[in-house]
Parts: C-alpha cells; structure tokens; sequence
C-alpha cells in the first residue's frame, strides 16, 4: 500500500505496551508497513552497549536495549510517552526518563533511527496524531482517510477486566502490589508472592480511575505518580487488603520520592520492595519485559 517498499516500524514494547501498543501497530500495519519487534536474543545482547549500560532504572534499561536492538533493522521507532505534558517539577517531574521518554533515549543512546513518540495513554485526542503518523508512511491522502476510517474504532482507552479483592479459600491475606507502571506485571506479581496471599496488581486496575484518584489526593502530580499514589489509595480503604507491598527501583531516583509518599498517605502497613530483591533468581528480561505479543 506504500508508494515503494514497505516501511519497517520498529515498536519498543517494554514500557506501557498493553495501552497503547495495539492501535499503532494496527495503524502500521494497515497502511501497509511492517511491523518489526524486539525479541530475546537481540535484547540480551543490546543489554551490553555501553550507552545501554548506562540508562538508570531497570525498566528504561530494557527499553533502551530494545530500541538499540531494533536499530539497523527499522526506518521509523516508535516509542512511548508516559506522561501528559506537565509543568510539575517533583517526583516523576524531575526524571527525563519519566516526564520525556522519548527525548532522554535518543539524548543517551546514538545511532538510532528516526523515533516516533506516541501516547501511552488512547483517548479522542490521539486522532490528530495518529492521522499525522499515517500521512509519515504514505503520501496518498486517499490512503490515509480510508485507512484511519477502518482503524479508528480501535481508538479506546486501556481498560483491564475487574478484579477479586477478597481471598479465596486456601489464601491468607489479600495484598496490593503498587509501583510505578511499567514496572508490574503478571510476571512480577507472581515473584513477590508469598504462599497464603492473594496478591492483587496495580495494573490490573485501571489507569484513568487512579490517576483520578491520586489527583484528588494531591492536584501537583505527574499521571505515573498519580497512579501509583491513586492504586495506594483504593486499595488502602479495602477492608480485604492486610498491607501494601510497593516495588521501587533503586535506580530510578523518582522511586524514593514516591516510597517516601505512599508511606505518609496511608494507615495500613507497607513493604517497601527492592526490584532487585524481587527479581533474586529470576531473570529480569523475561520477568520485566513484554517481548511476547499475544
């Protein structure tokens, strides 16, 4: 469908994905692009760059490996913004990797192909820029309208399915497991569990309502802060949930920040959990990367 040979469009899939990821590669892919991804072999070695070895957090360091992994291989590299553009200058706000994805990576690794920044998050405003990212693969106006008019009924905010609060028989305890999001995952709260608990993830809730929820709480925060704060929250006023057990990344300097606010906001008691104590004899590419496209 493209004027010459197909464009490659390599996808960062490490941070945020499940939100996002599905509509632009839809979007590619219909207007004839392909659609390259990262895989295990090509991020484990992209893992050794030096540029690579040098990104903090554990989670933008796989990210970045991805992107170097997909380097030589794609015209265009899409990748995430986690945040809405913000003046606030705490927490989250001070973190280049948090509040400009997109702008640290191609500032801290060289040699990367053209990056296409896209929201994390899908609501009516993406339009404008998903017309925008077509219009960039083809130059057939016609295209493009046809295209984003089979497309756009994908253009619907992440929502997960509900979940349990209480235990189930056999279970001791429910306990929520909150972080920052692109931290947790199935794979992640399986790790943390201790035999007995019912162990309920952050991201297994929605987004928008804890961001919601954390604003209410506290209006100067970055969306990724309020959701971590708003999860905290919620949980918090279950009468299922015993304690909290928050992941931080020694890493991400944010981290400590946001430790240090969950355990003023809340009554209930709260572990405070190293990645890498959570991650003891796992391996972290397979627990915290999303390489697996179901």
């Amino acid at each position: 469908m493209l004027n010459s040979q197909a464009v490659r469009v390599g996808f960062v899939t490490q941070l945020l994905w499940p939100r996002y990821g599905r509509f632009w590669q839809q979007l590619a892919e219909a207007a004839g692009a392909e659609a390259v991804f990262p895989n295990l072999e090509g991020v484990t070695a992209a893992l050794q760059d030096e540029a690579v070895r040098n990104v903090p957090g554990a989670a933008f360091r796989l990210a970045a490996a991805q992107a170097v992994s997909l380097a030589e291989e794609v015209d265009v590299l899409v990748v995430p913004r986690l945040n809405r553009d913000t003046d606030v200058a705490r927490g989250a706000g001070q973190d280049p990797w948090i509040i400009d994805f997109p702008g640290a990576l191609q500032s801290a690794v060289p040699g990367l192909p053209a990056l296409r920044p896209v929201p994390a998050e899908l609501d009516a405003g993406v339009e404008t820029e998903a017309v925008a990212f077509l219009q960039s693969l083809t130059r057939e106006a016609a295209l493009v309208g046809r295209v984003w008019s089979r497309v756009r009924s994908q253009l619907k905010p992440y929502k997960p399915a509900p979940v349990t609060w209480n235990y189930r028989p056999g279970e001791l305890a429910t306990v929520a497991l909150i972080g920052q999001p692109w931290l947790l995952n199935d794979a992640l709260a399986k790790a943390v569990a201790a035999p007995g608990e019912h162990v309920v993830s952050q991201h297994r809730l929605d987004p928008a309502e804890l961001r919601a929820e954390g604003l209410r709480a506290d209006p100067q925060l970055v969306d990724t802060d309020a959701e971590t704060l708003g999860a905290a929250r919620l949980a918090a006023r279950r009468s299922a949930v015993s304690r909290l057990r928050l992941v931080v990344d020694p890493g991400a300097g944010s981290d400590a920040w946001l430790a240090r606010r969950v355990e003023k906001l809340l009554h209930k008691p709260v572990q405070v959990v190293d990645l890498p104590e959570a991650l003891t004899g796992l391996d972290p590419v397979d627990t915290l990367s999303n390489l697996q496209l179901d």
